[in-house]
């Protein structure tokens, strides 16, 4: 990319994380690995958020990614499937969880979504019961600081 007056704003090279909070990646495979982050304060220092792209081309070890946690900034999560034919067919089952203890809920999704996770609300985990073909998974942290 240039130095010129704007390619600061456009990343096409990726940071390359192997621990994440919330993650356990001490075993892991079915998933992009390491995480590429394409949007953070070390790559673009004024962006505030935080952006990470992962496929899912198999049932993920460990099972659940991540468990149920919180953070205090606001998420968008996207879940995309690859039939280029039909961006609504997921290709797949996949759980997803909002709310701890009697406020939980469980959702069974089996199409594209996406999905807005408020600060500070639990979720996850996020289960791939079924891949018929690769999921693309991005994870949008709004006003999220220095997280890591």
């Amino acid at each position: 990319m240039s130095d010129s007056k704007w390619s600061k704003y456009v990343i096409t090279e990726p940071k390359f994380v192997t621990e994440l909070a919330f993650h356990d990646y001490s075993n892991i495979s079915g998933f992009t690995f390491p995480d590429e982050v394409y949007i953070d304060k070390d790559l673009v220092p004024e962006a505030n958020t935080w952006l990470d792209i992962i496929w899912i081309w198999e049932k993920t070890v460990p099972e659940e990614l991540p468990g149920l946690h919180s953070h205090p900034f606001a998420e968008i999560v996207l879940l995309v499937g690859s039939n280029p034919k039909n961006l609504r067919d997921l290709g797949g089952i996949v759980e997803w969880g909002m709310g701890a203890g009697e406020e939980a809920e469980r959702f069974t999704l089996t199409s594209t979504t996406a999905i807005y996770v408020p600060p500070n609300l639990p979720h996850g985990p996020l289960i791939y019961r079924r891949v018929d073909r690769p999921i693309l998974n991005i994870a949008i942290g709004l006003g999220t600081g220095d997280y890591r």
